[in-house]
């Protein structure tokens, strides 16, 4: 063999190692989507009888637990952090874990959701906090708890989060219009008798 057949193949070996870690590290990330629907007052989640909430995309979200129809919500902002779990991680919750159970690293991403109702971000392996923020304009006065995830998923490359929380929809509509305020009674005034000067002075206070 040539040195110059050697030195082709060493350079497609090195190259086929590279292409491996660079895909090995592409699907190493996992993708968390987040999908918004608005809720009726005092709804608490979907149907029960139509969906699961798993981590995998669910199809078909007509109802909420109380029986109404879901929409999706545009505008609605989540906030990402890396954190790190404190101890032996035993006390880190995946829905609204005590501030004592983990360590802010550093914010990730500030994300808002499209037209769809859809925010997504790419992450390593590794702890994330998900915060929904209040929007007034949208209804959503009372926001949906906070979510950890682990990543990755096992089996999962992407990773469906479904907020649950309920909108004022009589906050979502145009302002009331004022009512016209009511027009003064007219009251008919006396005729005047004939003779005015039996009237004193104070009469006419």
């Amino acid at each position: 063999m040539t040195k110059s057949s050697k030195l082709m193949g060493v350079l497609i070996v090195t190259l086929l190692l590279f292409l491996g870690l660079v895909s090995q590290k592409a699907f190493a990330d996992s993708r968390l989507i987040i999908v918004k629907y608005g809720l009726s007052p005092g709804a608490t989640g979907f149907s029960e009888n139509q969906t699961t909430n798993d981590g995998l995309q669910i199809n078909n979200l007509p109802l909420d637990n109380l029986g109404n129809e879901l929409s999706v919500l545009s505008g609605i902002h989540y906030l990402v952090y890396e954190i790190s779990p404190t101890g032996d991680g035993s006390e880190l919750k995946a829905t609204n874990p005590p501030p004592s159970s983990y360590t802010v690293l550093k914010e990730v991403a500030d994300l808002a959701t499209d037209s769809n109702g859809v925010a997504s971000l790419s992450v390593s392996d590794g702890y994330y906090l998900i915060e929904e923020q209040t929007n007034p304009q949208k209804g959503l006065l009372k926001t949906a708890l906070p979510l950890v995830i682990k990543a990755p998923v096992s089996g999962l490359n992407e990773v469906y989060i479904y907020p649950k929380s309920s909108v004022d929809k009589e906050k979502t509509g145009p302002p009331n219009k004022p009512k016209p305020a009511p027009k003064p009674i007219e009251v008919p005034k006396a005729p005047k008798s004939k003779d005015d000067s039996s009237k004193n002075f104070l009469d006419y206070y």
